[in-house]
């Protein structure tokens, strides 16, 4: 119980519309081979593209953020499937991709 109180914070704001993403983020990517960065450019649709920056090489990043309901979005990518939550920290937007049974996930925020 005490992990998904922790989980939650800070509180996510729900995602009404994938319009309300569209833009550029850059953030770190981390999954069983370590962390890297990374940058995605969102659609007004939903749909992504970005590289992921694995030493010594680069690798494409595509995908599609899915607004099941407010509070539920997920995302569909060649790297797999999970869910997408925003956050706002400290007067900032943070969104967090989380893979559907562990093992990998990204933060990003938007390039200023």
């Amino acid at each position: 119980m005490l992990l998904a109180a922790c989980t939650s914070w800070p509180p996510s704001r729900p995602v009404v519309d994938t319009a309300d993403l569209a833009g550029t983020w850059r953030g770190r990517m981390s999954g069983p081979m370590g962390n890297a960065p990374l940058i995605l450019t969102i659609g007004q649709d939903g749909s992504y593209g970005g590289m992921l920056y694995v030493e010594p090489t680069y690798r494409e990043i595509r995908g599609t953020i899915s607004v099941v309901r407010p509070g539920l979005t997920r995302y569909q990518s060649n790297d797999g499937n999970g869910r997408v939550t925003l956050h706002e920290e400290s007067g900032r937007r943070v969104l967090r991709f989380v893979r559907d049974g562990g093992g990998s996930g990204a933060e990003v925020t938007p390039e200023k």
